[in-house]
């Protein structure tokens, strides 16, 4: 039997078989890692981990709830007087510094809700995709009205698909990725009617 080698609170303990689970799921899809292999990577029973998180889909999930958000930084004071081409680039390029700090778990996460498409890891990540959406148009000085944000999270496949080519098939550079994902952000605010020299004050232009 797998024990611990000192007692910890509840609290201390839930957190120690995340950690775990999450350093494993760091290099390998939902699939491939055992709530066995967690127990021991934890020092803890099997048993235990189900008594903490139920099942391993559950585990899973709180596992890569962290992991889809990409964390918030300090914005630069200057920004605002960057054009929209130069702080989308900007802002692109902060989004990659995050994939990259993630690196293999953001990966697999896009990967594992490209094949199970409606379950509740889908409804985790579309929710982190809308909040990642809110801090892009924040980060762009432009309003968050639900016509632009929902604009904004179709790029989001695209981003986490050009994300794996980068950091798990090598395919394309980070340069790639960013040139493609700034072009592509660039391309669907134009069809809202914002231009790459688009000051941070041009109004939202009306739906027909």
């Amino acid at each position: 039997m797998t024990t611990s080698a000192r007692r910890l609170s509840p609290d201390a303990r839930r957190q120690q078989i995340l950690d775990a689970a999450r350093a494993l799921y760091a290099d390998r899809s939902y699939h491939q890692v055992s709530t066995s292999e967690v127990a021991r990577a934890a020092k803890v029973t099997r048993g235990l981990v189900h008594h903490y998180f139920g099942t391993k889909r559950e585990l899973f999930l709180e596992a890569m709830r962290s992991t889809v958000v990409m964390p918030a930084g300090e914005l630069p004071t200057d920004l605002d007087t960057m054009t929209l081409a130069a702080r989308a680039r900007w802002t692109m390029d902060w989004i990659l510094d995050g994939a990259a700090t993630y690196g293999q778990g953001w990966v697999n996460v896009a990967g594992a809700v490209s094949t199970e498409a409606g379950s509740d890891l889908q409804a985790l990540v579309d929710e982190a995709d809308d909040n990642a959406a809110r801090l892009v148009l924040d980060a762009l000085a432009l309003p968050d009205e639900p016509q632009l944000r929902t604009r904004l999270r179709t790029v989001a496949p695209l981003v986490k698909a050009a994300c794996r080519e980068w950091l798990q098939h090598h395919t394309l550079t980070r340069d790639d990725v960013l040139d493609l994902t700034t072009a592509t952000v660039l391309a669907v605010l134009e069809t809202a009617g914002f231009t790459g020299d688009t000051s941070p004050s041009t109004p939202l232009p009306e739906e027909n």
